[in-house]
């Protein structure tokens, strides 16, 4: 359990997501499915995977990386955030996050024709169900105090040690 608590939220939140993948994927080749529907899963899923990574949101944004893929991803998916504005809607976000995969893969629908969309809803589906647990258990939890605490952050202050530092 130490260990865990040492890890960085970015090195947690990689392996919670690895192992959800993991997983999934490997239900989804014991089915033994049409390859394109694992593809269309794997889209979406990764596509959230990159969407809710700490301080990527960030690092696009205030960079010039304007014609990368994953650019384009962070950006649409902050303007979409922006214009439709569902904040009283609970877990709004997280629909609102399934839009840009599923359009993509309309498009790779329309131009492939084959493959069904539904695995593309189950991919957003499986990340943000694991997501949202795992946050909400992150948050239900009490803050880890730190190892190394100055004695002037914990010790009481005292009508005695006033009186005697004035």
């Amino acid at each position: 359990m130490k260990l865990w608590e040492k890890l960085s939220a970015k090195a947690r939140y990689y392996i919670i997501s690895f192992t959800n993948l993991a997983i999934c994927w490997g239900i989804l080749y014991l089915l033994n499915l049409d390859f394109l529907n694992i593809i269309f899963f794997l889209t979406a899923f990764t596509w959230h995977f990159a969407l809710l990574t700490p301080g990527l949101k960030e690092q696009i944004l205030t960079s010039n990386n304007r014609f990368s893929f994953l650019a384009v991803v962070v950006r649409s998916n902050h303007y979409l955030q922006m214009f439709i504005n569902l904040k009283r809607v609970p877990y709004a976000s997280s629909f609102i996050r399934a839009i840009s995969p599923v359009i993509f893969t309309l498009l790779l629908f329309m131009v492939g024709g084959k493959g069904n969309l539904l695995f593309t809803l189950l991919g957003s589906l499986c990340f943000e169900v694991v997501y949202l647990f795992s946050k909400k258990k992150r948050d239900e939890l009490p803050p880890i105090p730190s190892e190394h605490t100055d004695a002037q952050e914990t010790a009481p202050e005292s009508q005695h040690v006033k009186k005697s530092l004035e």
